[in-house]
């Protein structure tokens, strides 16, 4: 197995293992949206809600978030959202995060990743609850051997 093959298997594992709490408590018989990045960025579950994390190659961080079928839902549906980048040989870098001006996502500016093994911290509170997620940088799109396309919605049911 190439390096490189070894390396994403090893993010994505990485990735399911701390995120199983919160995929476990958004899957359940319900009708169910797919994970189709609409940003071009990488989309996770929190309860019943998606967030598309997208980190522009030329630096900066957004949030959107979804409803179970993957319905936008304004940014508002969040709050204290904290984000930081810690990044592989230097210090950790905080970006500070705001509602964008239409209110539909939220969004910081930051320095453009550099290494794979750089982590995105994600964290916010939902419904009261709060949630927190490293997010290897190796496992987004701009690491990525091919770019994930930006889909249309095509929502399913279960998986």
């Amino acid at each position: 197995m190439s390096m490189q093959i070894f390396q994403s298997a090893k993010a994505l594992a990485f990735v399911l293992i701390t995120a199983i709490p919160s995929l476990a408590f958004g899957h359940g018989e319900e009708m169910h949206g797919n994970h189709d990045a609409k940003h071009g960025g990488f989309v996770m579950m929190f309860l019943e809600m998606h967030f598309e994390l997208v980190v522009r190659e030329e630096g900066g961080v957004q949030l959107y978030y979804s409803d179970p079928m993957r319905v936008d839902l304004p940014a508002s549906v969040v709050a204290d959202v904290t984000v930081e980048i810690e990044r592989e040989g230097s210090a950790t870098e905080p970006v500070p995060m705001m509602i964008s001006m239409a209110g539909d996502f939220w969004e910081g500016e930051s320095q453009s990743l550099k290494s794979e093994n750089d982590i995105v911290r994600v964290g916010f509170l939902f419904q009261g609850e709060p949630f927190v997620l490293d997010i290897p940088a190796m496992v987004l799109p701009q690491f990525m051997d091919a770019p994930m396309p930006v889909v249309a919605e095509s929502p399913h049911a279960g998986h």
